[in-house]
């Protein structure tokens, strides 16, 4: 059995997001602000950057650095849809030339861009200034830094290149859905837009087998997100708690299809109990799988001798 979950499982990062998580949680609960909920957010996906990368304290620094400086700069150019979109898109596209050079740099990179997307979309659609969120973003890049100082892998990472799309494929997808997202002032907008940099990995082969893997893992897990938030009463804290959930789900399975089954039908459920529509995250993984596939169609169609 300790076999079995050693082997689909990975402990070592998952004890040490639950380490973030809990606190951030537990604070959240006490004093009724999920703004420690976005600090927990940023230090978790601050340290699986930090750890799969094998981050040397300054590089963590910078790492960390980077993911809050782009929270509070993606919040800010979210009310000029075109910068905003610009900027998204350039950052996509950056991940996937890094990865292209080492595998391992891909996961520093998506790591940087998730919280900073992610967080920075949540701030602008609240509408609050950046002063407001700053101490607990702070406090939660702050915490991942700590704790990877004390408790982390250092050394040297694999050196081992990457797959990567077409130049250009990531800018256009995820710059044309943000802009989209923005202008429409789309609701968890920040779905869309990482769903389509999430299956920008190389070529058509790679793509496509990206893409089913998250669709088919969001037709199981959303469905059973919507009925357990169907089932369970509405509450904030029961809400923060799906949240906390989800965030655990980027660290404990090693294989990603039943991690995104798992952080979907959380993530479901999260937004049924606030009273939104749970089955949006099926719409955006694939709206956003479909849209990068027909950009790479029309590009090959394009390139093709005559």
């Amino acid at each position: 059995m300790i076999a079995a979950l050693a082997r689909h499982c990975d402990g070592y990062l998952a004890s040490r997001s639950v380490a973030l998580l809990l606190p951030a949680l537990a604070m959240a609960l006490i004093a009724g602000n999920d703004r420690w909920l976005s600090g927990g957010m940023l230090a978790v996906c601050c340290l699986i950057a930090m750890e799969r990368g094998r981050l040397d304290a300054p590089s963590s620094l910078f790492q960390a650095l980077s993911a809050l400086g782009g929270a509070l700069l993606l919040a800010w150019l979210w009310r000029w849809p075109a910068w905003f979109a610009l900027a998204c898109g350039l950052a996509a596209e950056l991940g996937c030339r890094l990865g292209r050079r080492r595998a391992v740099w891909r996961s520093v990179a998506n790591f940087t861009f998730i919280p900073a997307l992610y967080l920075g979309y949540e701030m602008a659609e609240r509408g609050a200034p950046a002063s407001a969120e700053l101490p607990w973003l702070a406090g939660g890049a702050l915490a991942a830094w700590t704790l990877h100082l004390l408790a982390g892998r250092v050394g040297e990472a694999e050196r081992k290149p990457g797959e990567a799309p077409a130049f250009g494929l990531a800018f256009v997808c995820v710059g044309l859905l943000a802009w989209w997202a923005a202008i429409s002032h789309l609701p968890y907008g920040q779905w869309l837009v990482w769903s389509a940099a999430s299956v920008c990995v190389g070529g058509w082969a790679a793509v496509r087998s990206k893409s089913w893997q998250r669709v088919s893992a969001a037709l199981v897990g959303v469905p059973c997100g919507v009925a357990l938030g169907l089932a369970l009463s509405d509450s904030a804290p029961l809400a923060w708690a799906m949240a906390a959930a989800g965030m655990s789900s980027l660290t404990l399975f090693r294989a990603y299809r039943p991690a995104f089954a798992a952080r979907s039908a959380l993530a479901a459920a999260h937004l049924t109990l606030v009273g939104g529509l749970g089955l949006a995250r099926l719409l955006d993984v694939g709206a956003a799988a479909a849209l990068v596939l027909l950009v790479m169609a029309v590009g090959g169609w394009l390139a093709s001798p005559r």
